[in-house]
């Protein structure tokens, strides 16, 4: 059971007997101007945690009784999620728009807020630059890209692979003078900026030292890369994600990191054959009980609140890409048979594929996609808007460009919208 009568504060009394770590002292620091505008940086004495290695010595036979149901309901749900990979005629089809559906909401639980437009147009060189709208559209797009980077690279779970994928999030955007691809140099702590005395949580401290982040990071690294035969797989996904976002390596983008490893270990671990089911949707949603669960365990050592919590968010969200992955199907089946009964030319078939790889083209790359001339791919562009396909931008900003609103509505789609139902009409 949460603990939430003692204050939000980092402070020893906060930590139990059966906490699985151990305390630390750091120095935090606060910066202050001074009267001729120079920048200094005050010392705060503070504590700081540093995980135990995993796994926790616990009893695990007790555990899977306890969870047992909950266990249950996910590997069922993420085999009925195997279960489609069949019927999908490709898995592009599939995975480009949940990927970035999954970017678009891992980004907004760090506020940062876009939409599916705006993610594809800046993954395309489109910078929008008015209003800003494209830091934040790069910003999500590259949360996708660092997703990808994981999933598609062949190298294991280690220190290599977390930084390259933290490399590519944080490239060209506002993050990117925080050291892209490196763990961090100073002490990190969570809370209100520049007020280290309201620090809520306090991570292991950096560099090389014995309990530093590099050690952490060597120990995360070791346990999710040994076989663990008594730990069912989606507690060692669970503990995994714990242990990372407590390390908290680097000095921005480790919210977003540490949910790209859960699809990245769901697959790895054969639970999951096509990498298409986040968590991030049910995170955002109990975003408060999901940071209580995880510093219950850093405080108390409650690793069955916390795995409970988790493989029901892995539950949940199962059903609802099962939901969504069914709508793509359906809807990449409608779009080629209104093709089949127009009789149109067989490299159109190939545009459809395309756009559920990439659901916004201009003139000038469906030409180039299907090597015609621009008056022809232009011709194709209002035939595929004739049938419901395709529709025009109306920012012009972006230029002349058109979208699938049906594929960009379940890249936006919310929970709520897939409970309800909402998005379900092609057109």
């Amino acid at each position: 059971m949460l603990n939430k009568s003692k204050p939000n504060l980092m402070r020893e009394g906060r930590f139990s007997k059966k906490s699985p770590g151990k305390l630390v002292p750091t120095v935090l620091g606060r910066q202050r101007t001074t009267s001729v505008g120079l920048i200094e940086v005050d010392p705060v004495p503070s504590i700081a945690f540093v995980p135990d290695k995993l796994p926790p010595k616990i009893d695990w036979r007790l555990i899977k009784g306890e969870l047992f149901d909950h266990f249950e309901a996910a590997t069922a749900a993420l085999m009925r999620i195997n279960g489609l990979v069949p019927l999908a005629p490709n898995t592009k089809i599939l995975r480009q728009a949940l990927w970035l559906r999954e970017a678009k909401i891992s980004s907004e639980i760090e506020d940062i807020h876009t939409n599916a437009l705006e993610m594809v147009m800046a993954g395309s060189g489109n910078q929008m630059l008015n209003s800003g709208r494209g830091d934040r559209g790069l910003e999500a797009w590259n949360a996708m890209m660092a997703v990808r980077k994981g999933l598609e690279s062949d190298l294991p779970f280690s220190g290599r692979l977390i930084k390259e994928m933290h490399q590519v999030l944080l490239v060209g955007t506002r993050g990117e003078e925080k050291m892209p691809g490196e763990y961090r140099v100073s002490q990190a702590y969570i809370g209100p900026e520049n007020k280290p005395e309201k620090a809520r949580f306090v991570p292991p401290p950096p560099g090389d030292m014995p309990g530093g982040v590099t050690a952490c990071m060597g120990q995360i690294e070791r346990f999710v890369n040994t076989e663990w035969d008594e730990i069912p797989r989606l507690a060692q996904v669970a503990m995994m994600h714990y242990q990372f976002e407590t390390i908290h390596p680097f000095s921005d983008g480790n919210g977003r990191i540490g949910r790209a490893l859960i699809i990245h270990q769901l697959c790895r671990k054969g639970l999951l054959d096509l990498p298409v089911v986040f968590v991030s949707g049910y995170l955002k949603r109990y975003q408060q009980e999901y940071v209580d669960r995880l510093f219950a365990v850093s405080a108390d050592g409650d690793w069955i609140g916390w795995i409970r919590f988790f493989v029901d968010a892995v539950a949940t969200q199962a059903a609802q890409t099962r939901v969504l992955a069914e709508r793509l199907i359906r809807m990449h089946r409608e779009y080629t048979e209104r093709l089949r009964q127009d009789g149109v030319p067989s490299r159109l078939f190939i545009l459809i594929d395309h756009l559920f790889d990439w659901p916004v083209v201009t003139a000038k790359s469906v030409a180039q996609l299907l090597g015609v001339s621009d008056p022809t791919a232009r011709k194709d562009i209002s035939l595929f808007e004739e049938l419901g396909i395709l529709r025009v931008t109306e920012d012009v900003s972006w230029g002349r460009a058109w979208f699938v609103p049906a594929i960009i509505a379940v890249i936006d789609a919310t929970d709520e919208d897939i409970e309800s139902g909402a998005g379900n009409d092609l057109s």
